[in-house]
Order: structure tokens, then C-alpha cells, then sequence
């Protein structure tokens, strides 16, 4: 991975990404980490696909990793965004599928007060996913790096990484 030019989590993970083929982002955008990471993507040249639902984002990042054989990449939206894209990453686990879910997720400090739209991602997403991960317990280039070679490795499948907004 080129780290010449990064200097936040977002160009990190967009420059992991772009590095191993990835020319599209499909998602549902929130608050705290997506526009970040929408704008560190494009720098590097990966488009961002809106979609109307995160399910239907999972879905078309599956199919372009199926047909490209580069990781397809979507992103979703903390708490009910991260639900909403559960069954996507069935399909992109059950279809041995490379592809990663970046998901707005809570930074520490928050999850000691957060009732709102709040409860364990990574739980939610064990029985579907290779890996798991965390932009915070792990530098965000790693967290990227990480998930591509789970994804591409032998079964192929999904992981998630989670990225808070203050992280990015």
C-alpha cells in the first residue's frame, strides 16, 4: 500500500482499497465516517454508488467482486444501517463473495453513554463474516489490509470494519 500520500484513517482505508483493485463504493451514507471515507475513495479514484437500501449496496459490491475478482466494497451507516445490511452480507458469505462492509461505528467514549441506534456490530455480523474489525483497536490501514486478505482468501467471503467518525 502507497502511504505517501495518506494522512487520515479514511485516505488509509481508500488507499487499501484502490490498491487492490477496488473501483466502486456502493452505500447508504450517514453521518459520522461516510463522507470521509466517500471523499478519500474518490481522491484515489474509486466512485461512489448511492443505493436505496444497504442491502441492495452489499448486493451490487458482490456482484462486482464476483465479476472483477477486487474486493467489493460497501458502506453503511451505524446501528440500523448495519442492520439493514445483514441480509448482503449473508448473500456475500453464502456466495463466497470478497466483500467489505465500513460501517459508521461508535467511538469508545460514546459507547459508554449511547442508547440511541446503538448495540454490538461486530456480534451482529460474527456468523457472516471472515473477520470483524476495528478502525481504534487497529490503525485503519491495517484494519483495510486485514479485511482484503480475509476476504480474497480461500473461501472468499465477507468482513466488516467499523470506522467512528472522530476516527476518520
Amino acid at each position: 500500500m502507497n502511504d505517501t500520500a495518506t494522512t487520515t484513517a479514511a485516505d488509509s482505508i481508500a488507499a487499501a482499497f484502490a490498491d487492490a483493485g477496488t473501483k466502486r463504493i456502493y452505500g447508504v451514507p450517514g453521518g459520522g465516517s461516510s463522507l470521509d471515507l466517500i471523499a478519500a475513495a474518490k481522491v484515489r479514484g474509486i466512485d461512489f454508488v448511492l443505493a436505496r437500501h444497504e442491502t441492495s449496496a452489499v448486493i451490487m459490491a458482490a456482484t462486482e467482486a464476483e465479476l472483477s475478482g477486487s474486493p467489493g466494497v460497501a458502506l453503511c451507516t451505524r446501528g440500523p444501517g448495519v442492520g439493514n445490511a445483514a441480509n448482503g452480507m449473508a448473500h456475500a458469505a453464502l456466495d463466497r463473495a470478497p466483500v467489505v462492509l465500513l460501517a459508521d461505528g461508535f467511538a469508545p467514549a460514546e459507547r459508554e453513554f449511547a442508547t440511541h441506534q446503538y448495540f454490538d456490530h461486530a456480534a451482529m455480523m460474527a456468523p457472516v463474516t471472515k473477520v470483524q474489525l476495528s478502525v481504534g483497536q487497529m490503525a485503519a490501514g491495517e484494519a483495510a489490509t486485514r479485511a482484503v486478505g480475509a476476504v480474497l482468501a480461500a473461501p472468499r467471503g465477507a468482513a466488516l470494519i467499523e470506522l467512528s467518525g472522530g476516527a476518520a
